[in-house]
């Protein structure tokens, strides 16, 4: 089995670039500076592409959150803060904020449970086609060498990113009490890694239900 809760930090960091992304698009319209003015923030984060779509997740399932990072971007813009501090304020929200819910995905129903899994089959696949090295990355240390984040990839690490949001949401909602093993051990590869994700999926819902949580 996989070890999954360091997976969930690379999420975080491709999270972090995509939301501030569309603050750093703002323009300046005369004097007024649309960071300090919240409608404009909801706006260009909940339109923006492909972070928009993260942002249209966490409003839609924890809308006192998103709430509170639109009035922590306006807070820090009226504090002074240009584009780089806004990002800086939005990314640090939204790591506190992943991390936060992570834990939670183990209480969350087999149906949120398989979504998810499916976004980390497809992620996984993905990164073993386009180069075994940061596949095994992915798997290993995903805080190492940023740079694998590359563009044509970001739309899957997004996907999952809001597979955790919508699972931890379910969560909530729907709680499943079981029992949470140990956490499984990191793989050693890339084929390893993919291997345990694809023999989980195929396990009848009350083994998947029990062996799944060890991997969050």
């Amino acid at each position: 089995m996989v070890s999954g809760r360091w997976r969930t930090l690379a999420l975080v960091l491709v999270a972090i670039g995509a939301l501030a992304w569309a603050l750093t698009q703002f323009r300046h319209a005369g004097p007024s500076n649309p960071l300090t003015d919240p409608a404009s923030v909801e706006r260009e984060l909940l339109a923006d592409e492909p972070g928009g779509a993260l942002s249209r997740t966490i409003k839609q399932t924890f809308p006192d959150e998103f709430k509170a990072l639109t009035a922590a971007v306006v807070a820090r813009a009226r504090d002074g803060g240009g584009p780089a501090e806004v990002q800086e304020t939005a990314g640090a929200f939204i790591s506190k904020a992943t991390l936060r819910h992570a834990p939670e995905l183990a209480r969350a129903p087999v149906g949120a449970l398989r979504a998810y899994l499916a976004t980390q089959i497809a992620l996984a696949e993905a990164l073993s086609a386009t180069s075994p090295e940061r596949c095994a990355a992915y798997f290993a240390d995903p805080l190492e060498g940023e740079n694998w984040y590359a563009p044509d990839l970001r739309a899957r690490y997004l996907r999952q990113n809001i597979a955790l949001w919508q699972a931890a949401a379910a969560a909530r909602d729907t709680p499943v009490d079981r029992m949470i093993p140990a956490p499984s051990p990191k793989p050693v590869s890339c084929a390893e890694g993919l291997d345990a994700l694809k023999r989980t999926a195929a396990l009848p819902d009350t083994q998947f239900e029990q062996a799944y949580p060890a991997m969050l």
